[in-house]
C-alpha cells in the first residue's frame, strides 16, 4: 500500500483521535491467519434491517424497512459474502439468528455474547465482520439511497465503521482495527472505485474489541434495493480475499 492510497481515502465520524492514515495502512497487520479453523465471523447486530421492496423482491415486514425474512434482510448480504469467501477457502462462518426482534433495545450487549460465545468454541477467529444496512430520510421524509455505479451497474455504496475508546469503554487496540479497515477500503477503492463512502471512525465500541479484525460495514441506506446491496457484496467479498491472501502470503503486509 501508499500513502497516496491513504490520502485517498478521508476519515470522518464523531470521534475526536487524530491518526496517521499512511502509518495504519503501511504496517503490518496483525492478523495472522496460521491458526487452523475458522478465520472469518459474520454477524448481524441489527438482522431485521432490510431494503425498498421492488417488484418481485417483496417481503412480509416486521416493522417498516425491516423483516424477519432471512432472504430479505442484511441476513441475504452475510450469506453471499460467506459464500464466496469459504469458496475462496478462507473459512468463514455466518451468524442468522434475529438478534434484534422483538426487542431493539439491548442488541449489541446481545451479539456481544453471541461473538464471545463463537470465540471461545473457535479460537482461530480473527476477523468479525458485523453487517448492517443504513437509515436516512430525504428533506421530504423518504428513504435516502446511497449508489454507486461499478462496472455499469447500480450498487450500494459500502462504508466501513471503526469504533474507539472515546466513548469511554475499554478498547485498547482499536487502531488495528481502524489499521484493517484501512487495508480493506484500498483494496475496495482498486477493485470498485467510489463504492466507499468514507470510513466512519466512532466514540462507540460497536464489539470491536472482541477481535483485531473487527470492522462495521453498512450496505447502502433504507432507500437502496437488496439487489444492490447484493451487487456490492460480491465487491466485499472480493476484497476481502485479497485481505486474507495478501496476509497468508506476506510476511509484510
Amino acid at each position: 500500500f501508499s500513502a497516496a492510497e491513504a490520502d485517498a481515502i478521508t476519515i470522518a465520524g464523531a470521534c475526536s483521535y487524530a491518526v496517521d492514515k499512511a502509518a495504519l495502512l503501511t504496517r503490518p497487520s496483525a492478523l495472522t491467519a496460521k491458526a487452523d479453523g475458522p478465520k472469518v465471523l459474520i454477524v448481524h447486530t441489527h438482522t431485521s434491517e432490510a431494503y425498498t421492496p421492488e417488484p418481485g423482491w417483496e417481503y412480509e415486514s416486521s416493522d417498516p424497512l425491516r423483516t424477519g425474512d432471512a432472504q430479505h434482510s442484511v441476513v441475504r448480504l452475510g450469506t453471499r459474502v460467506a459464500e464466496l469467501l469459504n469458496a475462496h477457502g478462507i473459512e468463514t462462518l455466518h451468524d442468522t439468528a434475529l438478534n434484534d426482534y422483538p426487542s431493539y433495545n439491548g442488541a449489541y450487549e446481545r451479539m456481544r455474547q453471541t461473538i464471545e460465545g463463537y470465540l471461545a468454541q473457535y479460537p482461530s477467529i480473527e476477523m468479525v465482520l458485523d453487517l448492517h444496512r443504513d437509515a436516512a430520510n430525504d428533506p421530504a421524509g423518504m428513504p435516502v439511497a446511497f449508489t454507486a455505479e461499478v462496472d455499469g451497474a447500480r450498487c450500494a455504496q459500502l462504508m466501513l465503521v471503526v469504533g474507539s475508546d472515546e466513548g469511554g469503554l475499554t478498547h485498547p487496540d482499536w487502531k488495528e482495527n481502524l489499521a484493517n479497515a484501512l487495508k480493506l477500503q484500498a483494496l475496495l477503492n482498486r477493485i470498485a472505485p467510489g463504492l466507499c463512502r468514507d470510513i466512519d471512525l466512532r466514540t462507540e465500541r460497536f464489539n470491536q474489541h472482541e477481535t483485531p479484525g473487527s470492522l462495521l460495514v453498512e450496505f447502502g441506506c433504507t432507500g437502496n434495493t437488496l439487489a444492490e446491496a447484493l451487487r456490492s457484496a460480491d465487491y466485499l467479498a472480493q476484497a476481502l480475499c485479497a485481505f486474507w491472501d495478501m496476509i497468508e502470503f506476506s510476511e509484510d503486509f
